[in-house]
């Protein structure tokens, strides 16, 4: 056979940089968040397991840090059998070896935001075991506390405006964005407790011009409280100005946007942790007790 019957190759290096990456392909974007950069596919870093704890052979915990890890085993197993989350910790008691030993018990979850209430602004963390939150204030407040989401959470979707708000009545350069608008003003306006589900618009699926994106943003606006959670991508969760009314967004681990959603209803269950993880999570807990407490 001669080298002329051959199927001739494809260099790829010179031919395209990326063969994952097509030129020219049109990148998703979403309404309240722009997606940056595209990561190279090929150097996605792999998935890790969460670290273990791990304290000097010497520790020796404090009496503090003992009822404080105890306490924290009480929150999570009367979460996790009686149904009572809500149980708050605080840890500004403890002294600088002990609080840093407590952290990498606990480690850093998926779960990260923050929000700002009351000219108080917050961090809230999920620890590696979900369900379990550390919040620090810039009051110098700090505590954790175990539940679905934490209660300043709540707190401060519940102190955003009601809904129906004024809407605007003709916007030039506009597509779809006054009739969006009208849906999200009527559902907000109103949803109660007793719906069982979110009411989700998706934005990936609806032809939205960028007068459409940009009068959302002008009239929902955004307020002081964003959650996100990890894992091979991202989920946004993002509060409008308007009480019940979420911007959230799924961005894959090359940094674009795929699926971008507006949801009308309670806090979203992408970042809630299920009665089923904190069951778990006390579990998990006894073990790191019996671990690192001799």
């Amino acid at each position: 056979m001669s080298k002329s019957d051959l199927i001739p190759s494809v260099e790829l290096q010179k031919s395209r940089q990326n063969p994952m990456l097509w030129e020219g392909e049109e990148q998703a974007e979403g309404v309240f968040l722009d997606t940056g950069d595209a990561l190279d596919l090929l150097g996605t870093p792999a998935l890790q397991l969460p670290p273990q704890p791990r304290l000097p052979i010497d520790f020796e915990p404090s009496a503090i840090l003992r009822e404080t890890l105890f306490g924290v085993s009480s929150a999570l197993h009367g979460a996790a059998s009686r149904g009572e989350p809500g149980a708050q910790i605080a840890i500004t008691r403890l002294d600088r070896l002990s609080r840093q030993a407590l952290l990498e018990m606990l480690g850093e979850g998926e779960v990260q935001g923050s929000l700002a209430l009351d000219g108080v602004e917050y961090s809230l963390s999920e620890s590696v075991l979900p369900g379990l939150w550390r919040i620090a204030g810039s009051d110098g407040s700090e505590w954790l506390e175990v539940g679905a989401v934490p209660a300043i959470a709540v707190a401060a979707s519940s102190s955003l405006r009601r809904a129906p708000i004024a809407l605007p009545t003709l916007v030039p350069g506009v597509m779809n964005g006054l009739a969006v608008l009208a849906e999200i003003n009527e559902h907000a306006a109103n949803w109660h407790d007793q719906i069982a589900t979110n009411r989700v618009l998706n934005f990936t699926l609806l032809p939205m011009s960028p007068g459409d994106q940009q009068l959302l943003i002008d009239v929902l606006g955004r307020a002081d409280l964003v959650l996100e959670s990890g894992g091979f991508g991202i989920c946004r969760v993002m509060a409008t100005t308007v009480r019940h009314v979420w911007a959230v967004q799924y961005v894959n681990a090359m940094g674009n946007t795929i699926l971008d959603t507006i949801e009308v209803g309670r806090m979203p269950d992408a970042i809630l942790a299920a009665s089923q993880d904190i069951e778990d999570s006390a579990k998990r807990f006894d073990e790191i007790l019996d671990t690192c407490l001799p």
